[in-house]
């Protein structure tokens, strides 16, 4: 069977003039979600920092925005200074509230609030907290140091003294009725910068 491709053109289309069939396939965008993404301006980096501050997920915000979550991610998560050499990400179930930078050797810390809701940001309404204050954070994060059951805690932990940032690695930072945890991220140490 021989098929008549001007006729079905017609039939298809109303019309089998080549220009005409070309703007009409010009129309027709397929597009499969290949390829690379678009990138992003300052405008929507505005929007992203707004849209986290109403603690919208990143795959949603990837969404509005037309691209990916890894590239939303690249924004948001910009690395620490090169003295910094960990990073607390303290998190509300899903969503990352505040970034806490940290500098063991000159006992300094730097903060991102990633909200607007003061109630679940790692030190409230304080912009630029202290040491003590970081101190005081991982302490409130943990099980009493005074605590009867203490050396059975440690022992399940595999800890062997009372050190607040490792009982934070191992439990998350998570206590009982409380939907906050940390999240922990190394950086290693830029020598010669």
């Amino acid at each position: 069977m021989t098929i008549d491709y001007r006729q079905l053109c017609k039939e298809l289309f109303g019309t089998d003039d080549e220009k005409k069939l070309r703007a009409i396939a010009a129309k027709v965008s397929y597009n499969r979600g290949a390829g690379r993404k678009k990138k992003l301006n300052a405008d929507d980096e505005k929007k992203i920092k707004a849209m986290l501050e109403k603690n919208i997920s990143i795959n949603e915000i990837a969404q509005e925005l037309g691209t990916t979550r890894q590239l939303i991610s690249r924004y948001v998560n910009t690395p620490p200074e090169s003295n910094f050499t960990l990073r607390l990400i303290y998190m509300y179930r899903q969503f990352p509230c505040t970034n806490i930078d940290v500098d063991f050797i000159s006992k300094k810390i730097k903060i991102q609030n990633r909200t607007n809701d003061i109630i679940h940001r790692a030190f409230g309404v304080v912009q630029n907290p202290g040491w003590e204050q970081f101190e005081e954070f991982l302490r409130f994060r943990c099980f009493g140091e005074s605590r009867g059951n203490k050396k059975q805690i440690l022992k399940e932990l595999g800890i062997s003294s009372y050190d607040t940032l490792q009982i934070i690695e191992k439990t998350q930072g998570r206590i009982s009725d409380d939907d906050m945890w940390i999240k922990i991220k190394y950086y290693p140490r830029q020598v010669g910068i």
